[in-house]
C-alpha cells in the first residue's frame, strides 16, 4: 500500500444501494471528514453520506485481492 494512502483513513461514502458504497473523499482526521460531510449534506440533503474509519490493515487486505 502507498504511504499517502495510509495517511488517510477516514473516508466520507455515498451510500447507493445496500450494497453500493461509493468511497466520496479521504482525510486525515475525523474534523476534517465531518467538515466536508456537513458541506455535502448542504449540498445534496437527499443523499446518504456517512463517515467510516477505514485502518491501511483493510484497505491493503482489499487491494491485494485485486
Amino acid at each position: 500500500m502507498a504511504y499517502q494512502k495510509r495517511l488517510k483513513p477516514w473516508a466520507v461514502i455515498n451510500s447507493l444501494s445496500s450494497s453500493q458504497i461509493v468511497i466520496v473523499s479521504r482525510h486525515r482526521s475525523r474534523a476534517d471528514a465531518e467538515g466536508y460531510l456537513g458541506l455535502l449534506r448542504q449540498q445534496k440533503p437527499t443523499s446518504k453520506h456517512e463517515i467510516v474509519f477505514e485502518p491501511a490493515e483493510d484497505r491493503a487486505q482489499e487491494e491485494v485481492g485485486r
